[in-house]
């Protein structure tokens, strides 16, 4: 019987494609104001090479933007790691239908959680921002637990927080790795959410299930019971 579904956060519950653009916009506007619209977007397409889609380290990414941006002043790294963590939450925006989703899992009396790697400061204003906290029975943070997924031992956090075996519990994720993998590995039933639909991953472990919006869910528990 399934009695919790766990979640990732970025590229699953947000939006953070269009978080990203939202994020340039205040980049440029704090850092390059007087830039044209061909330098805007250089600095878009390097920003998002540099961001390598949430997945590369912060500081690396100051690094590569000081290097390959045409600076007047380039910022110190702290002052540049304070503006995106402060500005990133505010520019997060929901997955289409989150809201809904979320309220419609939790009437069918399912536990949820969240699981995401990254800072508490940016990940809980992430969360706050899109005013999704009362939908969530756990929320384990990479930061906070010492381990990033796809170890095994942060999905054993979010387990026992939520008092559910493996074996009652999915996971939705976008990333193979990260999420699939590690979801599979530690004996739950992985949900792949994606919008590109590549799956270019040699493992054996393959997704239980493929969604492209988060609205799929519903229909796929009901077909879960109806089997």
């Amino acid at each position: 019987m399934l009695k919790a579904i766990i979640f990732d956060l970025d590229e699953t519950l947000t939006d953070r494609r269009a978080a990203i653009n939202s994020f340039i916009e205040r980049l440029i506007a704090r850092y390059f104001p007087d830039s044209d619209e061909d330098t805007q977007f250089m600095i878009a397409k390097r920003f998002k090479e540099a961001d390598h889609n949430g997945y590369r380290d912060k500081h690396e990414v100051y690094k590569m933007l000081v290097e390959h941006l045409q600076w007047v002043n380039p910022p110190m790294a702290n002052e540049y790691l304070t503006f995106f963590r402060e500005a990133i939450p505010l520019c997060i925006q929901p997955m289409d239908q989150l809201s809904p989703v979320l309220h419609e899992l939790k009437s069918m009396g399912l536990k949820l959680g969240i699981i995401t790697n990254g800072t508490v400061q940016v990940q809980e204003g992430k969360i706050r921002q899109l005013g999704i906290r009362e939908y969530f029975d756990s929320i384990v943070i990479s930061e906070e637990a010492g381990v990033k997924k796809p170890d095994p031992r942060i999905y054993i956090r979010a387990l026992d927080l939520l008092n559910v075996l493996p074996s009652e519990t999915w996971f939705v994720g976008d990333h193979p790795h990260n999420d699939i993998i590690g979801a599979a590995q530690s004996g739950i039933k992985p949900i792949w959410f994606t919008r590109d639909g590549n799956w270019d991953y040699s493992e054996e472990v393959k997704p239980y299930r493929t969604i492209h919006r988060l609205e799929e869910l519903i229909r796929i528990y009901n077909e879960h019971y109806e089997s």
